[in-house]
């Protein structure tokens, strides 16, 4: 119970912390707005767009899950990553293992937050899609977007405090997160349809982690049947969190690394 309501506190400090600096609510939930917003204009007028997943879905559903999942890596991965490696290099996060808060409760209140950052964009996005360009979406369909969510918020999260020990500042991490997101957002079928990338990097794409999470949530958002779950994306997702997780256990370091 301790630890859940520390877990929780630091939780809403970093959410306080969160709305307090316009650049990161700008680039965590109105970039994606925005970027969906222009996308699909551009776009509309193909009517539809050739998906990952091999058959034509309407523009708008192509861009609310692709662009959902740019933010969502954008957001965790980028934000987990300049988040603790900050706190590392300030000298934070030694006092924090040194005080009587158990360790994990940081770390916790980091993925408590992040969940919450991503749930309001998740619906955010939805609303959007469903009333600004009359997106019909099914109850089911939007139960496996969030699901999917949560999944690519663990998966990010992972790799972000497996990558923090090789990222030595704050600049850093702000450099490498958004490199990172939008070189796989290329990649991956989320600025360009599929069929106008090279057939390797799309074959390439589908074993990294944006690819499946985006594919998944544009087939959902666009399937008129079935329940929008594949089996594929919990895979390589939940392959790409636990190796993560496991290479954050033994590389996760709480002392800085530039004196």
């Amino acid at each position: 119970m301790r630890f859940l309501r520390l877990s929780i506190g630091q939780a809403i400090y970093n959410l306080r912390a969160y709305l307090r600096s316009a650049r990161t609510v700008l680039l965590g939930v109105i970039m994606p707005v925005g970027l969906l917003v222009i996308l699909s204009w551009v776009f509309a007028h193909q009517g539809e767009i050739a998906a990952a997943a091999g058959y034509q879905i309407s523009a708008i559903a192509f861009y609310a899950g692709g662009l959902t999942a740019y933010g969502l890596m954008l957001g965790t991965f980028t934000g987990v990553m300049v988040a603790v490696v900050s706190a590392r290099e300030a000298g934070w996060l030694k006092r924090f293992r040194a005080s009587p808060m158990p360790p994990g409760s940081y770390l916790a209140g980091q993925i408590i937050f992040n969940v919450v950052i991503s749930m309001v964009l998740v619906a955010v996005m939805m609303t959007i899609a469903a009333l600004a360009y009359n997106l019909h979406m099914r109850a089911i369909s939007l139960f496996a977007v969030f699901c999917y969510s949560l999944l690519g918020v663990f998966c990010f999260t992972a790799i972000a405090l497996a990558i923090t020990r090789v990222i030595t500042t704050p600049e850093m991490g702000s450099s490498v997160g958004p490199f990172v997101t939008i070189t796989l957002s290329f990649t991956s079928g989320v600025f360009l349809p599929p069929d106008l990338l090279p057939h390797w990097l799309v074959n390439a794409s589908n074993y990294l982690p944006l690819e499946p999470l985006a594919q998944s949530m544009q087939s959902a958002l666009a399937s008129t049947t079935g329940s929008g779950f594949e089996p594929r994306t919990f895979v390589v997702l939940g392959i790409w969190g636990i190796v993560s997780f496991i290479v954050a256990l033994f590389a996760f370091t709480w002392q800085p690394l530039r004196r």
